[in-house]
């Protein structure tokens, strides 16, 4: 890194930042990390006298406590069959026939992983397994010492993902289906099989502390699932609850680097875990400051991550609703146990469940496919599929606001683990409209029209960027992404796309002689943050439209105007140049559904098999018009719905050589 980005860094993220990721990573090299975080755990005994309580000292007082308190989750076994009975009545024969499947296939060690594609892990598991390359990460070694981001190992996440155990909610919901005592015994086998094959401290599944927070919850909700089955013994659940303990404690050991370095999710999740343990198993004698902390964590992260408006600082959809569904569970369990949260805090989450609300396709029930997207849907416990959002609103909306966001439907799933039947059974939905809205602390606007709305996005940074995306615009119509996001792919993809989805032109937005809006710094990190200006934001019965610029390009401004009219979008480019010189405009789309070329400049969007938008290139200045097809060399062509996976797109790219002061470039779609 130059040193001129250096101080870019420290001005952008801050001092303190600076020094806080400086001091662990002369840590982590000199060793030092791994001495506070030793491989060590205690005797059986001594973890019944030392770590439990004084009423706790036999294995049995253990399972005793939370079959006696099985209530304090948010389901007890007692519900399963009701539960299984529901899904029977309101689920199609090939919705239940899938979650068996894939509870099947999970036994086996055929993992659907990113709630979109199945990974053999093998059989057993092969827990340190990147099944997409075959790379085999070590078992004995210590995390601190093991970087994650590698080009041996692949991606990462691939690894995680099994040990995320998200097949487990499978589990549970096959169990509840068919009542087979298969599910539970392959519960326990698995993590059995998990902790001797994890030693506490080494290898990588021990290297990310949202990572083992969500391990921990797809434990906690398979434990009291199968709490009352035969093959739940005293061993098992002790030998559980030890490896939680630990868990925990590890947890806590690092959340400072969650919360001072990452400032991101990730804290939000960790401070879950301390909440959880510290809320369900008030027989450690570390408890009370597990709730403490993560009571606390909780609040101040949200306040901080939430903004004012209800978008969230990861400027990115599904990290929204990771974040969502966190203060879900822990809100819930919170109303359970006679644990409360601030008022302010809940004002937050309240704004936080509206943007998304607003963000939605009203026939669908998707989002854009915007901002960073790691695959995570932390409760799969629906069978609407992972892009829809409707399951996750509607189950935290009921929790905060005791009412669904939407009519009786197969997205109550969600809400049913969370709150029983009776949640189910209440049919008040809270009247909510979606209209042309602006979340300007965020810098989000939305143009709501007939069946159809567009989302542009102009803001000058608070929080680091994720993707050199300003003024890029998604456009909806009838439940189909005309113009789309591409999303994000993977973390660690192959050499091709590293820079692929990040970028500026591959974005529905304008490039001036192939710049980029920003560039990419190490470690997530993004150098030179664009700044985006809000013109104006009009929206009344006489008229709607958006006007933004921003300044990212050297030496010319980007101005961009969207205007709704009469079942129309009217997006206006211009780009003014501060000198005379010749630049090349490139005006890109990015097309989500099929087309046909009906003229000059013109072509047809597939709505249906019978409905058709069009989408017509104005501009004084002649152009040169290319669609870019799916091509892994250039890269081009490309877009991904679900991390790890690539799907085929077609990006049409208008190209402008101009010397003019102003240059302005018309698109209208009809």
């Amino acid at each position: 890194m130059k040193l001129s980005d250096i101080f870019q860094i420290i001005r952008q993220m801050g001092l303190p930042w600076f020094l806080y990721r400086g001091t662990y990573e002369l840590r982590k090299k000199t060793g030092l990390l791994r001495i506070k975080f030793p491989s060590h755990i205690v005797s059986d005994e001594d973890f019944l006298t030392k770590i439990c309580t004084d009423n706790f000292k036999a294995k049995k007082c253990l399972v005793d406590f939370l079959k006696t308190h099985k209530n304090s989750f948010i389901f007890s076994p007692d519900d399963l069959s009701d539960f299984g009975a529901a899904l029977k009545g309101t689920l199609s024969e090939k919705e239940k026939k899938r979650i068996i499947q894939t509870a099947d296939n999970a036994i086996r060690g055929k993992i659907l992983c990113f709630s979109r594609w199945t990974a053999d892990y093998g059989h057993p598991i092969n827990w340190h397994l990147n099944p997409v390359n075959g790379y085999q990460w070590p078992k004995n070694v210590h995390w601190a010492v093991l970087e994650e981001l590698s080009n041996e190992a692949g991606d990462v996440k691939y690894v995680w993902e099994a040990s995320r155990f998200p097949h487990f909610y499978y589990f549970v919901r096959a169990y509840a289906l068919t009542g087979d005592e298969k599910y539970a015994e392959a519960y326990w086998r698995q993590i059995e099989n998990w902790i001797e094959e994890n030693p506490y401290q080494m290898g990588i599944n021990w290297k990310c502390g949202q990572e083992i927070t969500f391990r921990v919850f797809a434990w906690l909700f398979g434990l009291y699932a199968f709490l009352d089955s035969p093959h739940t013994t005293d061993d098992r659940v002790f030998k559980l609850i030890k490896n939680i303990y630990y868990s925990t404690i590890r947890v806590e050991g690092n959340i400072n680097y969650a919360i001072k370095a990452v400032q991101n999710n990730h804290a939000i999740s960790e401070a879950a875990c301390l909440f959880t343990i510290g809320v369900l198993f008030p027989f450690f004698r570390d408890s009370d400051r597990f709730l403490e902390k993560g009571k606390r964590y909780l609040e101040q992260e949200g306040m901080k991550q939430i903004y004012e408006d209800g978008s969230y600082i990861q400027h990115s959809m599904n990290y929204h609703r990771l974040m969502l569904q966190v203060y879900a569970w822990c809100w819930r369990l919170a109303q359970i146990n006679g644990v409360s949260f601030s008022n302010n805090l809940k004002s937050r989450l309240v704004r936080a469940i509206e943007f998304l609300y607003q963000m939605q396709d009203e026939n669908s029930g998707k989002v854009p496919n915007y901002g960073a997207n790691d695959g995570a849907l932390v409760f799969p416990l629906s069978t609407c599929g992972y892009l829809d959002y409707r399951p996750q609103l509607n189950a935290i909306n009921y929790i905060i606001n005791g009412k669904r966001l939407y009519p009786k439907d197969k997205y109550d799933e969600e809400l049913m683990w969370f709150c029983g039947l009776g949640a189910i059974n209440n049919g008040d939905v809270e009247k909510r409209n979606r209209t042309s809205i602006n979340f300007d602390i965020g810098g989000y606007y939305t143009l709501r029209g007939n069946n159809s709305f567009a989302m542009v996005r102009c803001t000058s940074f608070k929080n680091r960027p994720g993707h050199a995306d300003m003024l890029h615009v998604d456009l909806w119509y009838k439940g189909v992404n005309i113009l789309t996001d591409i999303g994000s792919y993977s973390y660690n993809p192959e050499k091709n796309f590293r820079h692929y989805f990040g970028a500026t032109r591959n974005h529905n937005t304008l490039t001036v002689n192939n710049m980029n809006q920003s560039r990419r710094g190490p470690r997530f990190l993004t150098l030179d943050w664009p700044e985006g200006f809000l013109n104006e934001f009009v929206t009344n019965k006489e008229e709607t439209y958006f006007s933004g610029y921003h300044t990212a390009f050297e030496n010319f401004i980007h101005t961009r105007r969207i205007e709704y009219k009469e079942n129309s979008y009217i997006i206006t480019d211009q780009v003014e140049s501060n000198s005379e010189q010749e630049y090349v405009i490139a005006l890109n789309w990015n097309l989500g559904t099929d087309y046909e070329m009906v003229g000059a400049n013109k072509y047809r969007l597939r709505i249906s098999d019978d409905e058709w938008v069009t989408l017509e290139i104005i501009s004084s200045a002649q152009g040169n018009l290319v669609i870019h097809k799916a091509n892994k060399q250039i890269p081009a062509g490309w877009k991904s719905l679900y991390y790890g996976e690539l799907q085929p797109l077609n990006q049409l790219s208008y190209e402008i050589q101009s010397g003019k002061k102003i240059e302005t470039i018309q698109t209208i779609i009809r």
